[in-house]
């Protein structure tokens, strides 16, 4: 799967992305800066947009994943703290995670549940 990371602190970029490689998916590229998220969503045509929430921006978090999932973009929100689930959700996206020991685990799962559906076999 092609996935696009979002997070603002490099690390956390840096560790999202080799979560995802380590199960097999594809980082087409990473950002700082979600507020650039719908524009790199459509140069980059990723399957997936993994987006780390802020605690200070949550409102301006929620609308680019309303404008991410208007554009037709999956997209599994990583949270910690008291951030609202439910609106994410609401928002548009598929999942919402909390980064908790079991973290690894849940962010594979997630991205496995919105894994495109396998291309069918040409004909013979």
């Amino acid at each position: 799967m092609r996935v696009l990371v979002a997070a603002r602190d490099v690390r956390v970029r840096r560790s999202l992305s080799s979560l995802l490689e380590l199960h097999g998916d594809r980082v087409v590229g990473t950002t700082g800066t979600p507020r650039l998220l719908a524009q790199l969503a459509t140069d980059l045509a990723p399957d997936l947009v993994v987006l780390e929430l802020s605690r200070r921006e949550h409102a301006q978090d929620l609308l680019v994943v309303a404008e991410l999932a208007r554009r037709g973009r999956a997209v599994i929100a990583v949270c910690s703290g008291r951030i609202s689930m439910t609106a994410v959700l609401r928002a548009g996206a598929r999942a919402c995670l909390d980064e908790d020991v079991e973290f690894p685990d849940r962010l594979a799962e997630a991205v496995r549940s919105v894994t495109p559906p396998p291309l069918p076999a040409p004909p013979r």
